[in-house]
């Protein structure tokens, strides 16, 4: 279990044509990669914004909203991988293809995203154009069969 999760992770670095292969993945493997995420923005969040809160309380109420958040994300982002699957190869991705495929390419840009927001609010858009890279590069190494008449 912890080493597809692993594998999950190294595969999702950075956008190529071997990350196509995760919208295949087992349901732990993006699960727990989406729980370390959440464990990851909650953490910097708390080092970054040093709350007057209950530390434990703050904690779990922070990463429950970052989990939530982030799974809005994910589901919008699937969204448009179905739309460019559609556009690109006339057969779109089913949902459960490319959810586990669009957590895989959001890792890195939501943790880029989220300090990119911290350093200067303004640069978010840097993790947004980001997310649409990493989103959107490996749908076009999808090899496109050719009709025959």
């Amino acid at each position: 279990m912890l080493k597809t999760t692993i594998q999950f992770i190294r595969y999702s670095l950075y956008p190529s044509k071997q990350a196509l292969r995760l919208r295949l993945a087992p349901l732990h493997a993006y699960m727990l990669a989406s729980l370390l995420v959440t464990l990851t923005v909650t953490v910097l969040d708390y080092i970054v914004l040093q709350p007057d809160f209950f530390w434990p309380m703050w904690l779990f109420l922070h990463g429950f909203a970052i989990f939530f958040f982030y799974m809005g994300l994910v589901a919008l982002s699937a969204l448009l991988v179905q739309l460019v699957t559609k556009w690109r190869t006339k057969k779109m991705w089913a949902y459960r293809q490319a959810w586990p495929y669009t957590v895989a390419m959001s890792l890195i840009p939501t943790v880029c995203l989220v300090i990119s927001y911290h350093v200067a609010p303004s640069a978010s858009s840097f993790g947004i154009l980001l997310l649409l890279i990493y989103l959107i590069v490996p749908l076009f190494q999808i090899p496109i069969k050719k009709s025959r008449r």
